[in-house]
């Protein structure tokens, strides 16, 4: 076997990671043929997955990049063979080093991280899954960064709402405040997709502000990609707030309070971006979210008429107004 393999009865090892030995493995089923000299393992023997695992994950540490982006997309099977245990503790971190930066690899990475969801120890370890996805959302290739969003949104969907609250939104925290503007890219997109799920209104306000900052970032890329994403975030707020949020914020609840979050803070970011003094790619992202606004707007006064029975007209109307001239084209 290759040098840095060791197959003897202690277990096999690969790098920092150790199968278990073959003496740990289950027996064969009773009435089996036993082990003999010339036996050859069956395609449901014992060990076959280990042999598979010793094999992608000595691919893992080869020279060749094709090598390493196909072993990459077997890391269901290389964490089913080691076990949630030593997934969690030793392949996660190893995905995590830093030390492959070539795009495939690393896309194949950020594709195959849901697959491992069943494989983490429960649903209480699913958490751990966002350690290499927030690497992998701020790395400069925008179609590894894509992969990723799309594993985090899978991921976040396993977990809990304490888990998705605390580390899930605080993950996307992290991105919409971080020093590269990569990860503030990523942020742009998931932090819409993750609004419904805050169960309070002060979780929900720190989300719409970090989301109104990269409205504001200074990099036009940034703008950009928040513009892109403008209508979403309007559609979630009207979704999950309902009518009221055509309303001022009232501000009350504190961070952890139940106060709404208002759209009108969203409408002057449309047309802060929607300004002569922007780039034409932000512009041209900004109107395009009049499908967004319009479905928003629809959803609203929809809405609306249980609210408006018990408010004063003088109030309702304007706003009402106020959203057909600012949302609608």
């Amino acid at each position: 076997p290759p040098p840095d393999v060791d197959v003897a009865d202690t277990g096999v090892v690969v790098g920092d990671l150790r199968l278990r030995p073959a003496s740990e493995a289950p027996p064969p089923p009773s009435g089996g043929p036993g082990p003999g000299p010339a036996s050859t393992p069956s395609a449901t023997a014992p060990g076959d997955g280990e042999v598979d695992a010793v094999r992608s994950l000595e691919d893992l540490r080869s020279d060749d990049s094709q090598c390493r982006a196909l072993a990459a997309r077997r890391l269901p099977s290389i964490a089913a063979a080691i076990g949630p245990e030593r997934t969690r503790d030793e392949l996660l971190p190893f995905l995590c080093d830093g030390s492959d930066d070539d795009d495939e690899v690393l896309e194949a990475v950020a594709s195959s991280i849901p697959g491992l969801i069943p494989h983490v120890g429960g649903p209480e370890h699913v958490v751990c899954l966002l350690m290499p996805l927030e690497l992998l959302l701020s790395v400069e290739e925008g179609a590894v960064r894509d992969k990723a969003a799309e594993g985090a949104v899978r991921v976040s969907a396993s977990l809990g709402d304490e888990e998705y609250a605390s580390d899930y939104a605080g993950m996307v925290h992290r991105l919409a405040t971080g020093e590269w503007f990569t990860s503030r890219i990523s942020a742009c997109g998931l932090l819409p997709e993750g609004l419904p799920r805050l169960r309070t209104g002060g979780q929900r306000r720190r989300h719409v502000a970090d989301f109104a900052g990269l409205c504001r970032d200074p990099a036009p890329m940034v703008r950009r990609i928040a513009s892109r994403n403008l209508g979403k975030m309007l559609y979630a707020v009207a979704s999950v707030e309902g009518a009221p949020c055509l309303l001022p914020a009232d501000g009350g609840g504190g961070d952890d309070g139940n106060g709404g979050v208002s759209i009108l803070p969203l409408l002057d970011l449309y047309e802060f971006l929607a300004g002569g003094d922007q780039p034409d790619s932000v512009r041209l992202h900004t109107a395009e979210n009049c499908v967004q606004f319009g479905r928003a707007a629809s959803l609203l006064l929809s809405t609306a008429g249980d609210v408006m029975s018990d408010a004063d007209p003088d109030e309702w109307t304007p706003t009402i107004d106020v959203l057909v001239r600012r949302v609608l084209p």
